[in-house]
């Protein structure tokens, strides 16, 4: 789960691991990832934390190396990264200026992450890769 914060992600999180998956949760805070991580044990669900800042895309690869390091093989990216402090920008009010920053996030990093875990999924003919959040509604 890439943007695995309290809200989607972790839902996200609890609904794959009730399906028998091995979650990997990723997102800036590390203190509150690994309360998720010891939320989900206590519901029998496998979860490892990675801490990581989403706004760099130069962390996918080696985020995603991490998470193979740990859990072998990548099944289904789940992509849905909220900032703190993020908020609905009218399309009257939106330029470039303030659209900049979100470029990183919202683009590029799930575009390295791709680049990273796609080919293996090509080769092996399965896999998932599924880019959502409740923001962009």
């Amino acid at each position: 789960m890439f943007g695995a914060g309290s809200g989607l992600g972790t839902a996200l999180a609890r609904r794959f691991g009730k399906e028998g998956f091995r979650v990997a949760l990723v997102a800036r805070r590390a203190e509150r990832l690994q309360a998720t991580v010891d939320e989900l044990a206590a519901e029998g669900i496998e979860a490892a934390a990675f801490p990581a800042d989403l706004s760099d895309p130069a962390i996918a690869r080696p985020t995603v190396e991490a998470i193979r390091d740990r859990f072998g093989r990548i099944d289904v990216v789940s992509y849905q990264p909220l900032p703190g402090g993020t908020s609905f920008i009218p399309a009257r009010e939106l330029d470039s200026a303030r659209l900049a920053p979100l470029v990183n996030l919202f683009l590029l990093t799930p575009v390295e992450i791709a680049h990273t875990v796609v080919p293996e999924m090509i080769e092996r003919g399965d896999g998932g890769f599924i880019v959502t959040g409740g923001f962009t509604a």
